[in-house]
């Protein structure tokens, strides 16, 4: 029986499984961004509705960021079908590059364009800059390139007649700015058949 928190749940589940595990970010240390730093990364964790308090989250998760927030903005149930429209509520931290993260052109003859990539970190040093956009964006093209390429999931269906919204929270129109913290968002809108007589069985069930 499809509910809405099964719904939530399970796509909840969907985006740690096919969008969290396919990339990397780093976790947050305000305390800490120099050369003196050593840049830990971890997938993102996926949260149901609400991102925890840091005193609140589950045992594996290190911290609050780097995290996608499934949200449910608004529904309908005809009595048949039941479109829900979600939000992802993406976050990333970076304050800028790290040692180990800058990779320098080297001569390869071997290879096709004459040249290959290696890191020096003996020669890296921290550098401070406002390029997390592009960490927060990378983030953004995988969960778009994964929900449309998702069909049928968890008991939901994309619904195909309404656009996949996304981009940068703002306030009074312009991008909020919380550096080296950096938040956008995924509108999309799921369908799936409801039995009738729901309403009895959960009560049933409460």
């Amino acid at each position: 029986m499809m509910t809405t928190k099964n719904i939530i749940d399970g796509i909840t589940k969907w985006t740690e499984e096919n969008i969290c595990s396919k990339i990397t970010l780093k976790v947050p240390d305000d305390e800490a961004n120099d050369g003196r730093y050593t840049v830990s990364r971890v997938n993102p964790a996926a949260f149901p509705l609400y991102v925890p308090g840091s005193d609140r989250l589950p045992p594996n998760v290190p911290a609050p960021v780097p995290s996608v927030c499934v949200q449910l903005l608004e529904g309908s149930d005809n009595g048949g079908i039941r479109k829900m429209k979600m939000r992802y509520c993406l976050s990333v931290w970076t304050p800028g590059e790290h040692p180990g993260e800058k990779f320098y052109p080297q001569e390869d003859p071997t290879s096709m364009f004459g040249v290959k990539y290696i890191h020096k970190p003996e020669e890296e040093h921290y550098h401070r800059n406002s390029d997390g956009w592009m960490e927060l964006y990378n983030l953004q093209d995988i969960a778009l390139s994964e929900l449309h390429g998702a069909g049928f999931f968890e008991g939901v269906r994309i619904d195909e007649t309404e656009p996949i919204s996304f981009g940068p929270f703002t306030e009074e129109g312009a991008i909020w700015d919380y550096y080296p913290y950096w938040y956008g968002y995924i509108t999309f809108t799921v369908v799936c058949g409801v039995p009738l007589h729901t309403n009895e069985k959960i009560r049933k069930m409460l």
